[in-house]
């Protein structure tokens, strides 16, 4: 999931009657233990879900009576945010925001451009105090369309590669 977003979690409790109480445990990255996270009552034929909204990396498993679930983990991409600034008729100046759970100072992300043959790389930029950067680059007279990309290296510990929406031109 994109930082920010939920995702539904659901199983059957093996009687299939409704009433019955799961436990929903979570173990977000980075701790070693698993801790309650919420308490869900099953509806008809045993069924229960839970819409989780994990922050960073994070481990589910569901508890009812004695029986527990295998582990299920989501992973996390950071949000990332691509606003132009401003256009003159061959450069734009764009913003970017990289949201999580903790800041993405000094981490790099890359600029592409998407082109009928795939994503070329322009740059690549490194992001402020504020998870943020401004950038400038060149823009084709036509139709052009451009993303930003953050590696899982850059995004890591905790978070999977993540992209940004895709702006275009008009």
């Amino acid at each position: 999931v994109v930082y920010g977003s939920s995702v539904q979690l659901s199983g059957t409790v093996s009687n299939h009657q409704a009433g019955e109480f799961v436990m929903v445990l979570g173990r977000p990255y980075g701790t070693t233990t698993l801790s309650q996270v919420d308490m869900v009552t099953t509806t008809a034929k045993g069924a229960w879900s839970y819409m989780a909204s994990p922050q960073i990396q994070t481990s589910y498993q569901a508890r009812w009576n004695a029986v527990t679930s295998g582990i299920v983990t989501v992973k996390v991409r950071p949000k990332i945010i691509l606003a132009l600034e401003s256009r003159t008729a061959t450069r734009g100046t764009f913003s970017v925001q990289v949201d999580g759970n903790r800041p993405f100072t000094g981490k790099r992300v890359l600029i592409q451009r998407i082109t009928p043959s795939g994503p070329t790389t322009v740059k690549s930029v490194k992001l402020a105090a504020n998870s943020s950067a401004t950038f400038t680059i060149r823009l084709p007279r036509h139709l052009a369309r451009v993303r930003v990309v953050m590696s899982s290296s850059q995004a890591a510990p905790g978070y999977i590669a993540g992209y940004s929406n895709v702006w275009r031109s008009s």
